[in-house]
């Protein structure tokens, strides 16, 4: 079974907080390299344009950007207390990006908006591998094909 990793939301280094939207990465190298040449194939445009086309496709994946909204304030609550809690500079700017209802998944911004844009078979796939709340088809995809 492909591992992913599940990274913290706000990296604290140097007395400076920063976030971090993408949750999931995938660990195994051969792997990564299997999903860079289905993306060099054209997969993402293909995925992009049937998602665009399918109103339920998409209205599941938008919902899947939303519960990721969710999810990071639950963890920034629950984790980072003293961010969610905060109000310096740093703190804000985690909340900023993460409490962010237009930041979805990875970073995505403008998700709800068509045309759709996959950007990465890698982080669709680390999410669907990485969280049972998370499956989707675009990481099944992924999954079918290597």
């Amino acid at each position: 079974m492909l591992k992913v990793v599940e990274n913290p939301i706000v990296v604290h280094e140097n007395g400076i907080y920063r976030p971090e939207p993408t949750r999931f990465w995938i660990l195994d190298r051969e792997f990564r390299s299997a999903v860079s040449r289905l993306e060099s194939e054209g997969f993402i445009r293909m995925l992009s344009q049937e998602i665009t086309e399918d109103e339920g496709l998409f209205d599941f994946l938008v919902k899947l950007h939303e519960r990721e909204v969710r999810k990071r304030e639950e963890l920034l609550k629950k984790l980072f207390p003293e961010v969610y809690e905060g109000s310096g500079r740093w703190d804000l700017a985690c909340k900023k990006v993460l409490l962010n209802p237009e930041i979805g998944i990875g970073g995505i911004r403008n998700f709800r908006r068509k045309p759709f844009k996959v950007r990465c078979l890698h982080l669709w796939t680390a999410y669907h591998v990485g969280d049972e709340e998370f499956r989707n088809p675009i990481g099944e995809f992924v999954l079918s094909k290597i």
